[in-house]
């Protein structure tokens, strides 16, 4: 039973990590590509945006089986419509700050969200189904027990970490 759980935990703390580290080299490399500046992205110090995470997911909970690409696209864009729009009215509630807008993109949803942007997290969801998520069960499979159990609470503790003062800081503000 420890094996499993070691092996497990280590999947989940890895796939949040991962995604999480992907939302944020996504969002420096729009604001780099849009207008030419590097921006630290995200509520945390570490290059890990949780939104990201906490998306992917939700995602798999809803389409663990689901195997068409095309399928998950869709189902993935429309769903990250919908949870990006509430998070940031979420976020806005908690934190008193608005963390992102789309006024000037093309195709823009109430500022806060964007076809364009949703798409992206569409293709962004293929990805994570059919790289991050296999490859987080071939780690899981390789690695030692200990050292699966070690990456995930060294990775879990630093996240709680940063989470912790980052939000702190945050709700000073």
């Amino acid at each position: 039973m420890k094996n499993d759980f070691s092996r497990t935990f280590f999947r989940y703390v890895f796939e949040f990590t991962a995604a999480g580290f992907a939302g944020w080299i996504y969002e420096v490399a729009t604001v780099w590509i849009m207008y030419r500046y590097f921006d630290n992205r995200g509520i945390l110090h570490l290059p890990v945006i949780p939104i990201y995470s906490f998306g992917a997911f939700i995602l798999l909970a809803l389409l663990r089986r689901k195997r068409n690409p095309f399928f998950i696209f869709v189902t993935a864009t429309v769903i990250t419509t919908v949870f990006e729009l509430a998070a940031s009215y979420l976020l806005e509630f908690i934190f008193h700050e608005q963390f992102w807008t789309y006024k000037n993109w093309y195709f823009s949803i109430l500022d806060r969200s964007s076809l364009i942007s949703s798409s992206i997290f569409g293709i962004m969801a293929v990805g994570y189904f059919y790289l991050l998520h296999p490859i987080s069960k071939k780690l899981s499979e390789k690695l030692p027990e200990a050292v699966c159990f070690g990456a995930g609470t060294f990775l879990s503790a630093a996240l709680l970490t940063d989470a912790v003062i980052s939000i702190s800081e945050h709700l000073k503000k």
